[in-house]
C-alpha cells in the first residue's frame, strides 16, 4: 500500500529527463478570454446562512467574485433576525454564475451554504424594493416612545398618574392600610 503511495507521488511529481531537456520549450500563448455583451446583472440565492454571516460580512466575502450591487437578507418583521437566506446581485451574470457555482454545498461554519444563480425572468422585481438595511417594528416603536414629549403631552401623563395614586389611596383607606400616596407623587417644577 505504502508502494502505490510513493508511486502515485512520483507519478505527479515529473522528474526531468535528458530528452525533455534537448528539446527547446514552446512558449505557451495565453488564450483571449471570450468578451459576451453584458447580459445585464445577475443574482444568486444563498440559503442556509450560518449565524453571524450577515449583510457587512456577506459583501466582504462575495466580493472577491465581483462587483456587489445590492444585498438583502430576509429578516422576520418581528424581531429583525435573520430567516437564514439571502439575494445578492452582482453587476453581470457571469459573475454570478461563478459565484453560485463556487460556493454552492461549501461547508461554511458548520452550515453547507445553498447557492444558486436565478435567470433574470425569473427575479422577482419586489426582492431587493425598500430595502434600506435591517430597520424593524421594534426600532419604529422605540423611536416613538423615546422622543421628546410636548408641554401637553406631559400634563396628561400626570394627570393619568395622578388619578392611578388617588384610586391606589382609596384603595389602601378601604383596607386600613396607614399608608399615605402623597409621600411618592412628584414634585411639580
Amino acid at each position: 500500500m505504502m508502494n502505490a503511495f510513493v508511486e502515485n507521488v512520483r507519478r505527479k511529481i515529473k522528474t526531468p529527463n535528458k530528452k525533455s531537456e534537448d528539446k527547446p520549450k514552446k512558449s505557451k500563448k495565453p488564450k483571449k478570454k471570450t468578451v459576451q455583451e453584458d447580459s445585464g446583472p445577475g443574482v444568486i440565492y444563498v440559503g442556509h446562512i450560518p449565524h453571524g454571516f450577515y449583510e457587512t460580512e456577506m459583501k466582504a466575502y462575495f466580493s472577491q467574485f465581483g462587483k456587489i450591487l445590492r444585498i438583502r437578507v430576509a429578516r422576520s418583521r418581528k424581531t429583525g433576525r435573520p430567516k437564514g437566506f439571502a439575494f445578492i446581485e452582482f453587476k453581470s451574470e457571469e459573475i454570478a454564475k461563478i459565484a453560485a457555482e463556487a460556493m454552492n454545498n461549501y461547508l461554511f461554519f458548520e452550515k453547507l451554504l445553498k447557492c444558486e444563480f436565478i435567470p433574470a425572468d425569473k427575479v422577482n422585481p419586489n426582492v431587493f424594493k425598500g430595502w434600506k438595511g435591517p430597520l424593524l417594528s421594534s426600532d419604529r416603536n422605540r423611536r416613538v416612545h423615546n422622543r421628546p414629549k410636548t408641554s401637553e403631552e406631559k400634563t396628561k401623563s400626570k394627570d393619568r398618574r395622578m388619578k392611578r395614586l388617588k384610586k391606589l389611596q382609596s384603595f389602601l383607606d378601604k383596607k386600613e392600610i396607614d399608608f399615605k400616596v402623597e409621600s411618592v407623587l412628584p414634585e411639580e417644577k
